[in-house]
């Protein structure tokens, strides 16, 4: 048996009374797991798309078990923040496959849930873990100083190498999350179209009224 935190990033229907879900998770990367009666009233609650959870399967890929770590409200979203969820699902979904244990994706995630939940700005999140998606693909934008100046303008300098800063500098000044957020769009764009993946709604609905 095999246990592992990670996302739910897809759900299928499979067979009459069964679930197949597609997870990432840092240590064995994307995986599939049928879910045996995962249709129940007592198991479908705990399959949701985009929940963080401890999942259990076995080498059958068969889920055995599942525990909620983070759960969003979508009771409670509007609908920019529910594109949000299928979003990031959809770009971990294509772009992620291989374990990377050395990744901040679900710890950056998580933070991304809670702002949510908290009806707190969550573009600073949601830009650090488009960052950390892009990078854990091989497909990590180029942030030396040269470009952050182009971008942003001035004379801002951060760690190419970690985000922190990088987050740091965009909570304070809210003009600068709006320009990083238009330059990460034009980055995803590119990085899709080079992989011919259609994106199924424009990134810029998600973040219209945050």
């Amino acid at each position: 048996m095999f246990k592992t935190l990670a996302i739910i990033t897809k759900i299928d229907n499979y067979k009459e009374h069964h679930l197949l879900i597609s997870l990432f998770s840092c240590e064995y990367g994307k995986k599939s797991l049928i879910v045996f009666g995962g249709k129940s009233k007592k198991k479908n609650t705990d399959f949701v798309k985009g929940v963080l959870t401890k999942i259990e399967f076995n080498k059958e890929n068969s889920c055995l078990n599942s525990s909620l770590i983070q759960s969003y409200n979508w009771f409670l979203f509007d609908k920019y923040r529910l594109k949000v969820i299928d979003y990031i699902c959809f770009l971990i979904n294509k772009l992620l496959f291989l374990e990377d244990k050395n990744s901040e994706i679900l710890n950056y995630y998580q933070r991304l849930l809670i702002a949510m939940n908290n009806s707190s700005n969550y573009l600073v999140d949601l830009i650090v873990l488009e960052l950390e998606v892009l990078k854990s693909s091989g497909y990590q934008p180029d942030l030396s100083d040269s470009v952050i100046k182009k971008v942003l303008g001035g004379d801002f300098s951060i760690n190419a190498n970690s985000y922190e800063e990088l987050s740091t500098l965009l909570r304070k000044n809210q003009n600068l999350q709006e320009i990083f957020s238009n330059f990460m769009e034009k980055v995803i764009a590119k990085v899709l179209n080079n992989l011919n993946i259609h994106l199924p709604f424009n990134r810029s609905e998600i973040v219209q009224k945050n």
